[in-house]
């Protein structure tokens, strides 16, 4: 089944869809090749539509029309929300209200305006409510959606269409907080893809190579820390983009929030395991860390790969299975020595083992080398996405609030 309307479709009798890279993955690259490699494919394919036939498809999408009667003069209920609520700093909140990118409407609701880098047209919107209503929206509280027949492939964006870097992100606040935290380069765009949609990385890598006559520098994946965000991440990390112009590379990033934060009782598992076995704790946490992202029994690589960790929900046990593998003399900087141990719960997916090695790599090199490592207790809150340290930066503002204004203090 195909859904022109949304770009999407199911294949029903082997229960999988997607959209229109996934379609293009299945359907129109040679199924010889491994997944990254037709992903490549897929993805080259469709930005040069060149070398695509099609039959004329008489399906029409209605075209997204903004209604500017409904944004409202007054921006006072939106600020408040983003500011007390989601700990956004005013004056960043205030600049990009003043750039039309973020508006409030009549009903009181946080307009995420979806605009054109280069015509500046609004090509859809994210509506975020501001009422608090747990009863009726959930844990969220609020309502949160789409505006209908927003554009495919658009999402929030702030920065200019040739940049030099681009930057993609889950949500609209995801972003606005990220700009808080690591502060807005000129030269970069920073995008919403409003999900995991690899049609909005399409159109803006697409739109900037159309602006200018190389590749950017780089693409970063600012998903979110959890089992979705570490698959759709993957994916893109192990392609090799050259531009066959000049022969320059585009790197991929990737780079989660709260991505350095171990729990203590799980570190405290590794040392363990590692003291009785004698071998090196940090090669336990990488396995446990680029297969499961430290969540017991999930699979949260895009290789597919299982582990002790991917299978097994007592984290002590997971441990202990996967200590008594790991050779005394194993080297955290031999790929083949990952591939190896790895290859153990994973017969018949070599091209996974392969990949998930150098996953193994980046989180063992990073760990050791104490670029990304922060053991958290228990009681400490869990980052999954940007939104949440800007909320524990807030609270923990409002803790010391009282010192802060006898010393004339406060958030701008």
């Amino acid at each position: 089944m195909i859904d022109r309307a949304k770009n999407y479709f199911h294949w029903n009798s082997q229960g999988f869809g997607g959209n229109s890279i996934k379609f293009a993955q299945t359907f129109l690259t040679d199924q010889s090749k491994p997944d990254s490699v037709r992903f490549k494919d897929a993805v080259a394919l469709l930005l040069n539509n060149k070398n695509l036939s099609a039959s004329e498809v008489t399906y029409q999408h209605a075209p997204y029309v903004f209604d500017a009667r409904k944004v409202s003069p007054d921006f006072s209920q939106a600020k408040k929300y983003l500011t007390e609520q989601r700990g956004l700093s005013p004056s960043l909140v205030d600049n990009l209200h003043n750039e039309g990118l973020i508006q409030q409407n009549k009903s009181g609701s946080v307009l995420f305006l979806w605009r054109d880098p280069a015509t500046q047209e609004v090509m859809g919107s994210s509506i975020q409510g501001t009422q608090i209503d747990h009863e009726r929206y959930g844990k969220r509280g609020t309502f949160k959606r789409i505006d209908k027949d927003s554009t495919t492939g658009y999402g929030f964006a702030v920065g200019p269409k040739d940049a030099d870097t681009l930057h993609f992100f889950e949500s609209s606040i995801d972003l606005v907080s990220y700009l808080q935290l690591k502060g807005r380069d000129p030269r970069a765009q920073y995008v919403s893809m409003e999900g995991l949609k690899n049609e909005v990385i399409s159109h803006y890598l697409a739109d900037n190579l159309n602006a200018r006559p190389t590749v950017p520098d780089k693409i970063v994946l600012n998903v979110d820390n959890d089992a979705a965000g570490q698959r759709f991440s993957d994916q893109y990390l192990l392609l090799s983009w050259i531009d066959r112009r000049n022969g320059k590379e585009l790197a991929v990033e990737r780079e989660l929030p709260g991505d350095e934060q171990i729990p203590l009782a799980q570190w405290r598992d590794y040392e363990q395991s590692a003291t009785k076995h004698g071998v090196n704790p940090y090669v336990l946490y990488a396995i446990d860390k680029a297969s499961s992202n430290l969540q017991p029994g999930t699979v949260a690589n895009g290789q597919k790969i299982h582990t002790p960790f991917t299978d097994q929900d007592n984290h002590r046990v997971a441990t202990e299975e996967v200590a008594t593998l790991v050779l005394p003399n194993f080297s955290g900087s031999s790929l083949s020595q990952w591939a190896e141990m790895t290859r153990t719960w994973n017969e018949g997916n070599e091209a996974g083992v392969q990949r998930f090695g150098l996953k193994c790599q980046h989180y063992y090199n990073q760990a050791t080398q104490g670029v990304a490592r922060k053991i958290v207790r228990d009681n400490e809150p869990r980052v999954k996405d940007w939104n949440d340290i800007t909320k524990n930066n807030l609270h923990r503002e409002m803790r010391f609030a009282p010192q802060m204004k006898q010393k004339g203090l406060e958030r701008e």
